[in-house]
């Protein structure tokens, strides 16, 4: 337990650096972070971002996402006034307090990264109702789309991935019906990359591998581009809310991050699962439908 207290002490320290002292319990007089202050030019650029976020429109898509997970996810939380360090505990009141502020301001949820907009939308139960995606991670999607239809429709490597038994049943019809498989994971220096996987660090990649994973992108007549149809849900969830049986005990995620912060608070129940449609467009223009 301590060692859960240290953590949870090093991400809010690291967040209220990033932030500009901005959480309860940090700035320049806190213990916290009074020993690790910025130089002059890292002054500089929290000023040049505040002031950036003070244009931006509230409700702005990816409006933070570029200050990080780590950033969007505890303000995400002060700004809801719960307690970072509860939440990471999984403390009620204070994952209560997260779901009713959002589900009393939905549009603020797009302000974040799309994983913790994902995340926030199922905590609150609005689900994808008002999704809005950044067009930066839309240019991405259709991107990253582009460059996995490509692979897939190399005569050799189709003809491999439709024959092979080891893949599972839905691969082969829906290869056929010119349905593109988009996988994320590794790293773009990796010794020995996965064919078939896209590199997480490239990019508005980091917002992707955990919102949506992999995922099938369907072509699209209406506007030359594609259809993502996702569910957000977790295996390791309650039975009653859309687990596997028997995933929930045997998975285990010490709070060393947001995304296992946010598999801790779905082991414990809390949130709703939804579903939803992207409509991606060439310009990276994005159109979420709640389904």
């Amino acid at each position: 337990m301590a060692d859960w207290f240290r953590k949870a002490g090093e991400i809010w320290g690291e967040a209220d650096r990033a932030l500009g002292g901005w959480l309860p319990g940090g700035g320049t007089a806190s213990p916290i972070t009074a020993a690790s202050q910025r130089a002059q030019r890292d002054l500089d650029e929290r000023v040049r971002r505040r002031i950036e976020m003070r244009d931006a429109p509230a409700g702005t898509p990816g409006r933070f996402a570029d200050k990080g997970q780590l950033v969007n996810a505890l303000q995400a939380t002060v700004s809801a006034g719960a307690n970072p360090v509860g939440l990471v505990f999984g403390n009620e009141d204070d994952v209560s307090k997260v779901a009713s502020f959002y589900r009393t301001n939905p549009d603020l949820q797009n302000e974040y990264d799309l994983n913790t907009n994902l995340m926030l939308r199922y905590l609150s139960g609005t689900g994808a109702k008002g999704l809005q995606v950044d067009k930066k991670v839309g240019q991405q999607l259709y991107s990253d789309i582009k460059k996995q239809e490509e692979l897939f429709r190399d005569p050799e490597y189709r003809d491999f991935q439709i024959n092979y038994a080891g893949n599972p049943s839905y691969m082969k019809p829906n290869i056929l019906q010119g349905n593109t498989p988009v996988f994320y994971g590794g790293v773009s220096d990796s010794p020995f990359p996965h064919q078939a996987q896209l590199p997480t660090d490239v990019g508005e990649r980091w917002q992707l591998k955990n919102s949506l994973g992999s995922y099938w992108a369907k072509p699209s007549e209406e506007n030359q581009g594609y259809t993502i149809d996702e569910r957000y849900n977790f295996a390791y969830a309650p039975v009653e809310k859309e687990g596997v049986k028997g995933v929930k005990e045997a998975t285990q995620f010490n709070p060393t991050s947001p995304a296992n912060i946010g598999r801790n608070l779905v082991k414990s129940g809390y949130g709703t699962p939804f579903t939803y449609s992207l409509d991606v467009r060439p310009s990276g223009d994005v159109t979420a439908r709640p389904r």
